[in-house]
């Protein structure tokens, strides 16, 4: 029997740099839906792999912000700026009445500053030596810190939010048309759904534009129903998940992990909040906005203002 949700979206707070670890984990094991692996010893083993294999999207959803004195020697960074997921600026810090260089990116774009530049003093900073490219480097910034894991005290651009929805196929193939982000998604090819663990069953988001109760809900439920019962009778004959996910529909429930800085989601919820977007992409960015104007009210005043129900 099809399952029947809703779509729904929570926030994954990282404030901790020793959480790191456990929350780059969680959001990767979204994609293979393995989270009940999860123990205090998995998430070094996990994050190994995950680096080993080459493909590092999965440590994108971790951001560092930094700050260092604005001198001659530090602003070598900006020579950097072609580092795809790096943000760089000058901003006044009132802690000290001075302005500062801050920089902040995700775990694999300081990786890679680490590759391309030979640089590893944003590495060396976070002090988790599973991420290092070398060891035993010569230093190059001075007074380099940490100013925050996710969340800052400067600009919109130093400050991002990973969020966690259940939605629908459709809906996230229109989300992640927004490159300025960065995804881990439910893979329909590593998931059999056939499988006890996803109760045998195919699981169907409420549709957002299609009233209940109705004779054309009732089409819609007969037509994913059908699409059910062939999936499992082609998981009888010997099909794996990269065969079965070729009958899945738009109105599949995947679950979606995705990590952008505030000037993005800001871009993100004026587009996608609008009446002209799909009623599943506003019915799960509206979850969002709110959640977002809850914690940084400042920030999504406007957007918050203009689209919440």
């Amino acid at each position: 029997m099809v399952k029947i949700v809703s779509i729904d979206t929570e926030i994954y707070e990282l404030d901790n740099i020793d959480d790191i670890l456990t929350h780059i984990e969680r959001c990767g094991r979204t994609c293979y839906k393995s989270e009940n692996l999860i123990t205090n010893e998995t998430a070094v083993p996990f994050i190994s792999g995950i680096l080993k294999s080459g493909h590092e999207s999965v440590i994108e959803h971790a951001n560092i912000i930094f700050s260092m004195p604005n001198n001659e020697n530090n602003q070598k960074i900006f020579e950097m700026k072609d580092i795809r997921g790096l943000n760089i600026s000058v901003e006044q810090d009132e802690n000290i009445n001075e302005k500062v260089i801050v920089v902040s990116g995700n775990l694999r774009a300081l990786r890679d500053i680490a590759r391309t530049y030979n640089i590893h003093d944003f590495l060396y900073a976070i002090n988790k030596s599973i991420f290092y490219i070398k060891e035993d480097e010569n230093t190059v910034f001075e007074g380099l810190k940490i100013e925050g894991i996710q969340k800052s005290r400067f600009s919109q651009i130093h400050n991002y939010i990973t969020t966690h929805s259940i939605l629908d196929v459709g809906a996230y193939k229109d989300i992640t048309r927004h490159r300025l982000a960065s995804f881990s998604i439910e893979s329909t090819r590593y998931c059999n759904y056939s499988k006890g663990k996803f109760g045998s069953e195919l699981t169907m988001i409420e549709p957002s534009n299609i009233e209940k109760g109705t004779p054309m809900y009732d089409e819609w439920l007969k037509g994913v129903t059908s699409i059910e019962e062939t999936y499992m009778r082609m998981a009888e004959l010997g099909a794996k998940g990269d065969q079965l996910r070729m009958l899945l529909p738009h109105s599949t429930k995947a679950d979606m992990i995705m990590t952008a800085n505030v000037a993005e989601w800001k871009h993100i919820c004026n587009l996608r909040c609008h009446m002209s977007a799909h009623p599943s992409v506003r019915a799960v960015m509206y979850k969002m906005l709110d959640k977002f104007y809850a914690i940084w009210p400042n920030f999504f005043d406007e957007q918050y203002k203009k689209f919440a129900n």
